[in-house]
């Protein structure tokens, strides 16, 4: 079993001199040598303010040089971190800090949440900041190497990482992934999507590093395959497209928002995009069209993947052109088809539709939830995971994407709850009821719509959403357009249907009705 610090020290073994991590902000390029250098000054740095094997530290920072440094380094000292969404409010990740027992925290340059967290950490835990500002600087942050502790040898089933994922009550949930999880969500991406080990990779990191995507999927396989990866510290599509000719980009992975983004930026342009060997997209719906031009167009591949942060990658597609939501089990995967509340033994059969779950046992699964072992059991059944997601079963053994049994929305590749954003939309006055659902949107994959029954006749959309704002929401859970409707749908039991809700607004901005209402939110 290899740590996510054995898999880059490995690739220093092998080509030391190639260059391993570029910066796009100072244009800083470390060779896999200076990078084992740098991490091991970072690491030495952090056990002198009192970071030990075992803790967990909080992260909550962009996909910045510094952070991928930072991560590789908390493995060094077999520290654990737990990747916090930076785009969570300040009382949010105060919140999750101390939920989670954490030991210290590194942040971005931002007095409010350091303040939060100074109340949330315990006494004297270590809190940096990148830029300075509220907390220690992190560039201080370096020590003698020769004072670290040997290389830890961990237990297959020691927590590694903990990555976030939206729960039932808003509040992200955190996904405790053990190091035996480590290797195998690195090993799919060859076994699912044809990604090469070797020098040849050069790999553009825009994907945030608190997800998975962005962490297993393109930054760590990039180093452990002994590849270039090229820092973009905030993602810019017109950047982006700068980046990939003049670096000469090879692999890509993301959300189908930024690369719907980079093809309407002003400088793109179709040889631009030629050095493209392999193309992945997961966590939304693609535009077919997107789709077919990445695949005709461009220079290599796309593929499609499915997967949660629980699970990694449990369904691909590696031709998705004119089937962009059928998808077949990968390598490490075993799925059943089930009838909704029924057991693993109570599968559809072909043609019908059912939730899917999925086999625990392959070493790339979760542990549990943070702290939340009635979440673990909620989801962790008889061996099997719950996913939530509504499939067809194919005569072929293949499945088609259909939905969800909750109305998680996604948006950009975030998980948005409605509930949350209901309980804030019903405080405002000139609300008589509400209800939030998403729709689909070729940028953004969905994009979160109020659907509002007005108790006052002259509720203007833009003071619901400077109500939205006012409250602390996350940016990206802030709605997008307003839908005025007389009442909403409801069962017998009184539950809203958010289905035929949802045909309501998609056919309400398709015919430009006056009851749709865009605010541009971001």
């Amino acid at each position: 079993m290899q740590t996510a610090y054995d898999l880059v020290w490995l690739s220093g073994e092998r080509t030391p001199d190639h260059i391993a991590l570029v910066d796009d902000v100072t244009d800083r390029a470390l060779s896999y040598r200076d990078l084992l250098t740098e991490i091991d000054g970072v690491a030495a740095g952090l056990q002198a303010r009192g970071v030990r094997s075992g803790q967990r530290i909080a992260t909550a920072l962009p996909g910045l040089f510094d952070h991928g440094v930072l991560l590789l380094a908390l493995q060094r000292l077999g520290a654990v971190p737990a990747l916090l969404n930076f785009r969570l409010s300040p009382g949010e990740i105060a919140q999750l800090v101390s939920q989670g027992e954490m030991s210290g925290a590194v942040i971005l340059d931002n007095g409010e949440l350091a303040a939060a967290l100074v109340e949330a950490l315990p006494d004297g835990a270590p809190l940096l900041s990148v830029g300075g500002g509220g907390a220690e600087d992190f560039a201080q942050c370096r020590g003698d190497a020769a004072a670290l502790p040997p290389i830890p040898r961990p237990d297959p089933e020691d927590p590694a990482f903990i990555f976030y994922t939206s729960g039932t009550t808003g509040l992200p949930k955190g996904v405790v992934l053990a190091h035996r999880t480590t290797e195998h969500r690195v090993l799919w991406l060859s076994t699912q999507a044809g990604l090469r080990h070797g020098n040849h990779n050069r790999a553009l990191g825009f994907m945030p590093l608190s997800h998975a995507i962005g962490f297993y999927g393109v930054f760590l396989v990039t180093l452990a395959y002994g590849g270039t990866y090229f820092v973009m510290s905030a993602f810019d599509p017109v950047k982006a497209v700068d980046a990939v000719e003049r670096d000469r980009i090879t692999y890509m992975f993301a959300i189908p928002t930024l690369y719907h983004a980079m093809t309407k930026a002003p400088n793109y342009d179709l040889k631009r995009m030629r050095s493209t060997e392999l193309v992945l997209y997961g966590g939304a719906a693609i535009d077919p069209a997107l789709c077919a031009l990445i695949e005709n167009d461009w220079g290599g591949h796309i593929r499609h993947i499915y997967g949660t942060t629980e699970t990694m990658c449990s369904l691909y597609n590696p031709d998705p052109v004119g089937a962009t939501a059928t998808m077949r089990p990968g390598f490490y995967s075993r799925i059943r088809v089930i009838w909704l509340g029924g057991g693993p033994d109570d599968m559809v059969a072909a043609g019908e539709e059912g939730e899917m779950i999925i086999d625990t046992s392959a070493d790339m699964h979760f542990s549990g939830y943070l702290n939340r072992p009635d979440a673990t059991a909620e989801k962790n059944r008889d061996g099997w995971y719950w996913s939530g997601d509504i499939v067809l079963q194919e005569e072929n053994g293949d499945v088609t994407l259909k939905g969800r049994v909750d109305d998680m929305i996604r948006t950009g590749g975030e998980n948005v709850q409605p509930e949350e954003i209901e309980t804030i939309l019903d405080d405002h006055p000139g609300v008589a009821d509400c209800s939030v659902i998403g729709i689909p949107d070729a940028h953004w994959g969905q994009i979160v719509v109020g659907c509002i029954t007005p108790g006052d006749a002259g509720l203007d959309p833009r003071d619901l959403d400077s109500h939205c704002r006012n409250s602390g929401l996350a940016g990206y859970k802030r709605p997008k357009a307003y839908v005025y409707v007389d009442s909403l749908p409801r069962n017998a039991a009184n539950k809203i249907l958010r289905r035929v809700l949802r045909d309501q607004a998609i056919a309400a901005r398709e015919e430009n009705s006056d009851d749709y209402h865009p605010v541009g939110a971001s």
